[in-house]
């Protein structure tokens, strides 16, 4: 969880070490990531280069107090969107959520729906795709099941056959000779790298690609971050400068390579790149690679072992497979915006948090994996693809189940839970200071009115079952929020962890840093990080015994390692490198 939470850790240590506030306050889908209401329903627009902007304006008819070259700019457009948000919502007013977002796509607005649960089954993009099928998930019963988050060479990886009734296989593994014993392994290898020996070429932008090469590369894999000047990666350039403490944490271990594929010279380098390598991760837009000479069908040539990797917004085919736009864009169309709200609110609460992006990259670090562990038994290459909607609605399948095999049953339930009572984030002491406790069960809740000293309002008898507990969840939570609000959120965790009962304080990026469980358990890593200063990266997500520690150092600049790749993987001389370099096929880092 902690490796999915957007860099904050990477951005609260460099505010920090810059003594600059830490703004780290709840804003809902905030200036960037907006709702806005429409005809039946709501979208989500975000605006963000000059040329969104540019077709956004057109398209309210080019008003003339918005003309001002001044307002190309995202950060100088923060300051009148007390004046664009009504602009916007008075626009789409009369449209419809669909009309809305097809005419946004076609003039290269980024725009998506917020679709409720039954209407993501229904979508034409998600149809085309096949991103669920009708599927038996119990006997007699069949509803439409999310059925994968990968495709390898075309072949969708997910579901199979329905979950087996308890003991339905006994007998058939019996008559198998099915022994349950585990085998003890021969020998206990030394710590090493797991992925040491394997090179992967990064074409990573954003927060999806990055994230999963660099999962590769923290575990030994030689990660060439290919970049160019004339499209670097957006999340490098975001503070107007050539390092972003985002950027660091998403491609530090790597080492990077300035190549403009656009120079024949440049496509030729690359592709001899493309024959000394493993892996290739890319999630850029649909055709980009092709564009640059370097799609999986061009590589497969070049290198029939090689796997690729590709994660697009909504994938590389179906209705809407052109569509742009960024993670939070998923969250609508996928049905997450809709059910992350309160059940009394129509207005979606939304978030600005870009997921599914992180979750994508590690799903495209595993696809790499599935692809590399095929290739030791066929000796052939794949191309495997993670279309980043169906991040969401696999993580959101059971849900999405449920809607189609009773629909109107799914609906938004804030920060409760079917599973327990009184469930939710209470606020304690401090400016949008939380803790969450959760009572699965009765037990839970015996112990949970232990720890708050059996006070009258929790010995009423009927409080001692699920359902009356249910029934009298507002009155709970009125109750508990009273009791930790007097309290600072990590006395109000300590209490009720001593008394057996889930909870947990809600920390920020800043928190973490000091967090006792996490530096106990060495994740948080500090470092010195070229053009930012010290910065803090987040540690391994996971350890085996066979395994050594994971491989941190700093991110490159753009092209820092442009030579020393050209010399030591491609065989060229430093005449010929210097030549490279004057005819523009090669970049490398600006003169401090």
């Amino acid at each position: 969880v902690a490796q999915t939470t957007d860099w904050s850790l990477s951005n609260a240590s460099v505010i920090r070490f810059r003594g600059q506030p830490a703004a780290e306050l709840r804003v809902g889908s905030g200036p960037i990531y907006t709702i806005y209401p429409c005809k039946d329903g709501y979208v989500r627009l975000i605006v963000l280069s000059p040329r969104q902007w540019q077709a956004m304006r057109a398209w309210l008819g080019e008003p003339e107090s918005l003309q001002e070259e001044h307002w190309d700019g995202f950060i100088a457009r923060l300051s009148i969107m007390d004046l664009l948000q009504p602009l916007y919502t008075e626009h789409f007013a009369q449209m419809k959520m669909d009309e809305v977002c097809v005419e946004a796509q076609k003039r290269g607005i980024v725009c998506t729906p917020v679709l409720p649960p039954e209407r993501v089954l229904d979508n034409v993009h998600l149809r085309s795709r096949g991103t669920f099928l009708d599927a038996q998930v119990a006997p007699g019963v069949v509803g439409p099941v999310a059925s994968g988050f990968f495709e390898i060479d075309g072949e969708r990886q997910g579901f199979r056959r329905r979950g087996p009734a308890l003991g339905e296989h006994n007998a058939l593994l019996a008559e198998a000779g099915w022994d349950p014993r585990p085998k003890p392994a021969l020998t206990t290898p030394q710590p090493s790298s797991p992925l040491a020996g394997l090179r992967v070429l990064d074409f990573g932008i954003g927060g999806v690609g990055v994230e999963a090469a660099r999962l590769l590369a923290v575990y030994g894999a030689d990660v060439i971050k290919v970049e160019t000047r004339s499209y670097p990666d957006f999340i490098r350039v975001i503070l107007s400068s050539e390092m972003s403490p985002s950027f660091a944490s998403s491609s530090h271990s790597k080492r990077g390579f300035g190549v403009n594929a656009k120079q024949p010279g440049g496509l030729r380098l690359l592709h001899e790149l493309v024959k000394r390598c493993d892996v290739i991760i890319e999630n850029g837009s649909n055709g980009m690679m092709e564009e640059l000479g370097v799609g999986y069908a061009a590589v497969r040539k070049l290198n029939p072992r090689v796997v690729m990797v590709s994660s697009q917004l909504l994938g590389s085919r179906g209705e809407w497979a052109d569509w742009i736009g960024y993670g939070p864009s998923t969250q609508p169309l996928g049905g997450l915006v809709h059910l992350w709200n309160y059940p009394d609110q129509e207005f979606p609460a939304g978030g600005a948090a870009i997921f599914p992006d992180h979750l994508a990259g590690r799903l495209c670090s595993i696809g790499a994996l599935a692809g590399l562990l095929r290739r030791e038994q066929t000796g052939a290459g794949s191309h495997v693809e993670v279309a980043q909607i169906e991040a969401v609605t696999g993580l959101l399948g059971d849900l999405l189940l449920k809607a189609g095999l009773e629909p109107g049953s799914v609906r938004p339930l804030g920060n409760r839970s079917e599973r327990g009572a009184p469930w939710g984030a209470y606020p304690c002491a401090g400016e949008q200071h939380w803790c969450v406790i959760n009572v699965r069960d009765d037990d839970d809740w015996a112990r949970l009115r232990d720890a708050l000293g059996n006070p009258g309002w929790a010995t009423d008898p009927a409080l001692d079952r699920a359902a009356g507990r249910f029934a009298a969840h507002d009155a709970l939570d009125a109750q508990l929020a009273e009791w930790t609000s007097a309290r600072d959120r990590r006395e109000v965790e300590r209490i009720l962890q001593e008394h057996g009962v889930p909870a947990g304080a809600m920390l920020t990026g800043s928190d973490q840093l000091d967090d006792p469980q996490l530096l106990a358990r060495g994740y948080p890593r500090s470092i010195e990080q070229q053009d930012l200063g010290p910065i803090t990266f987040e540690g391994p997500c996971w350890r085996a015994t066979g395994m050594s520690d994971v491989i941190i150092f700093q991110a490159p600049r753009l092209g820092e390692h442009t030579r020393e790749i050209c010399r030591e993987l491609l065989g060229r001389g430093e005449a010929e490198i210097d030549g490279l370099f004057e005819q523009g096929d090669l970049e490398g880092p600006l003169p401090s």
